[in-house]
């Protein structure tokens, strides 16, 4: 009898961390799509969740200010026809320009959260509904997965890559 309760009660445990530990990783479980699964989706559905969007930038909608003493940037995210205007305040990758390849980590907002940072960087008023307040940048390095590149650049960038 004292038997099946101690393994009674290691199940029981067992059980219950189990379920603590998935309850934990699901609440903090961040997603990753495509900017045209995002859009397809629907942007109004992600309310709280944190997402990484991934897209390229499209050319000529860069726009840049110092708002509250901190850098502020705001650009269109686009892949496929589909497209997402992105906040970011803070600092961006040294090789974010123009059609750079993307990913925005942030969550998915009423554009109307983000209207006085558009209005002070001169972005005009293109009826967006949702939009990207980004937390965290990144840009991929596009001569590192040039494929054009001669042998000896390549080469010089193997050692690095690990």
């Amino acid at each position: 009898m004292r038997m099946i309760t101690k393994l009674g009660l290691t199940a029981a445990f067992a059980v219950g961390g189990g379920a603590l530990l998935i309850g934990s990783t699901m609440s903090h479980a961040q997603h990753y799509r495509m900017v045209d699964e995002l859009v397809r989706d629907g942007l109004a559905g992600w309310g709280e969740t944190e997402v990484k969007v991934h897209g390229f930038v499209a050319p000529g909608t860069i726009a840049s200010g110092i708002i509250d003493q901190q850098m502020t940037h705001s650009f269109v995210l686009e892949m496929h026809g589909a497209h997402v205007r992105v906040f970011h305040r803070g600092p961006v990758p040294d090789t974010f320009k123009d059609n750079a390849e993307v990913v925005a980590t942030g969550h998915v907002v009423p554009a109307t959260s983000q209207a006085n940072l558009a209005a002070a960087l001169h972005i005009p008023d293109n009826a967006e509904s949702w939009v990207v307040a980004a937390t965290d940048l990144m840009a991929k390095c596009p001569e590192h997965y040039d494929q054009n590149r001669s042998p000896a650049a390549q080469v010089k960038y193997r050692g690095s890559d690990n």
